[in-house]
């Protein structure tokens, strides 16, 4: 490996010598380097690669090292692979500082376990290596070297980011590895300190995106046209996102604002005991005002914020992305029509246009293409294209509902559907793309007037109203294959 001391560093990546076809899958293929200058194997490449086994005790992560003669027969590999020293937003140094941050609550807690059995050997394997966790700022500007956070509750991301750009000087640059969920990328937009001036873009924080939440929704939508070698397998999405940060590109990240009517409170949902009659109260324990919130993938009202909302318990948590499933099947028994207006328009007030209903199943805005790797949403949203796209429907019975979300796992046809209703009406699925959608709750009850922000539930008062804007400059950068930043 690059590092001097390799050797030694390389004992926590399992060796694997042998043919490419006998040991390695082209898939798993993280990078190729070559050995340093002054070893004893001057015509070998070494190739890492990531494999993932799920078991009994859930998935398993095992980094290895392959050891291959350099021949011709790897040439068609090395464009695609080599890496021949650790790209610049990589590299410690007084004017930028490396940051590795592992949110612990992520998805089904898988995050820990992958930077102590994977990142933090693939790092120490070119030399870098975390700082003393009582290390001054000064220690940061140290080479080969990276700040370690890790989680220890639900507010340690987004303090992280408001403290980024308060401990340090505006010529300090930072590159944030993030082993998290959406959830972690939201944190980071919502908790970072504005950067003023003219050079404002060149100094916002650069996320890398370990995807280990449950949908990775912003992490699929970025990769989904990113391209591999001709012939070879999709990678998986945590090789895909190690394969990124050792040759990605930055890009800025497209975002936006969503405006809460006076008396909108952030809502952490927490599950009353059994025989508990107050729920209500329980959410109110935990509710915050709020005005606005930044988001980067979806804004919704109706049954996609209903099952966030309701599924977003420790007990539902514990079963990852399966506990959508089973919170969405109580829901499409209630199949409840949500009482609302929504309108769409430009920035400037112009093409302003009211749904022709007041009576709705699903509103959902969002900026990518993809909730979850498989589940396209907005089949037309392309990496970092910027668009806010609205889909949405009538109220509908469950069985309808259900029909409609499993074309969204073909690829987005759930856009092109169209249906006769019980009176004769012909409906479809409403698929537009807008710079301002607002939203009007005219619900009673509290339940049904909750709002999801990438994943953030925020409820409405009587009468209240969510804006949802496009942002003209970006808040953050994000790293993302080569082949998708151009």
């Amino acid at each position: 490996m690059p590092a001097n001391d390799s050797d030694d560093i390389s004992a926590d990546i399992a060796p694997a010598v042998g043919s490419i076809e006998g040991s390695v899958k082209p898939e798993d293929i993280i990078f190729i380097s070559k050995p340093p200058q002054g070893t004893n194997k001057p015509d070998t490449l070494d190739i890492v690669s990531l494999s993932e086994e799920t078991g009994e005790q859930g998935p398993a992560f095992k980094l290895s090292r392959t050891s291959v003669p350099n021949s011709s027969q790897w040439q068609p590999l090395l464009g695609e692979f080599l890496i021949e020293e650790l790209p610049q937003y990589l590299k410690s140094g007084p004017s930028r500082h490396i940051h590795v941050v592992v949110s612990t609550g992520s998805g089904t807690g898988l995050s820990l376990k992958f930077y102590n059995s994977i990142l933090q050997p693939l790092l120490e394997s070119w030399g870098i290596r975390p700082l003393d966790p009582t290390a001054g700022l000064a220690e940061r500007s140290k080479p080969s070297t990276y700040n370690l956070v890790i989680t220890q509750d639900a507010n340690s991301v987004r303090d992280f980011a408001r403290n980024l750009g308060q401990t340090t000087q505006d010529t300090v640059q930072h590159t944030v590895v993030l082993l998290s969920g959406d959830g972690g990328v939201i944190e980071m937009l919502n908790g970072k300190a504005p950067v003023e001036g003219s050079d404002a873009g060149a100094h916002l924080p650069l996320v890398a995106i370990l995807p280990l939440g449950t949908g990775n929704a912003l992490f699929y939508s970025l990769h989904k046209t990113a391209k591999t070698a001709a012939g070879y397998p999709q990678p998986s999405g945590l090789v895909q996102s190690l394969r990124t940060l050792f040759k990605g590109r930055a890009a800025p990240l497209p975002s936006f604002k969503a405006e809460f009517s006076p008396g909108s409170r952030i809502i952490s949902y927490t599950s009353p005991e059994e025989g508990d009659s107050s729920s209500a109260a329980e959410a109110e324990s935990h509710a915050d005002a709020v005005s606005h919130l930044y988001g980067a993938i979806v804004a919704s009202y109706g049954f996609h914020s209903q099952l966030v909302w309701e599924s977003d318990t420790p007990e539902y948590r514990k079963h990852g992305a399966k506990r959508f499933g089973m919170v969405a099947q109580e829901l499409l028994k209630e199949s409840h029509a949500y009482n609302a207006a929504v309108e769409l328009a430009r920035k400037d007030g112009s093409h302003r246009q009211k749904l022709d209903r007041d009576r709705h199943a699903y509103i959902l805005t969002t900026m990518v293409s993809n909730l979850e790797k498989t589940f396209t949403i907005s089949p037309s949203s392309k990496p970092l294209d910027g668009k806010l796209r609205l889909v949405h429907f009538g109220a509908v019975n469950g069985e309808k509902t259900m029909e409609i979300m499993m074309q969204a796992y073909g690829g987005g046809k759930h856009v092109e559907m169209k249906w006769t209703a019980e009176d004769g009406t012909e409906e479809k699925v409403g698929y537009d793309e807008a710079e301002v959608v607002k939203i009007t709750t005219r619900e009673e009850d509290a339940r049904w007037r909750k709002v999801c922000i990438d994943g953030t539930i925020v409820e409405l008062p009587q009468g209240g109203n969510m804006t949802v804007k496009t942002e003209d400059k970006p808040h953050l950068q994000v790293l993302v294959d080569k082949s998708v930043a151009g």
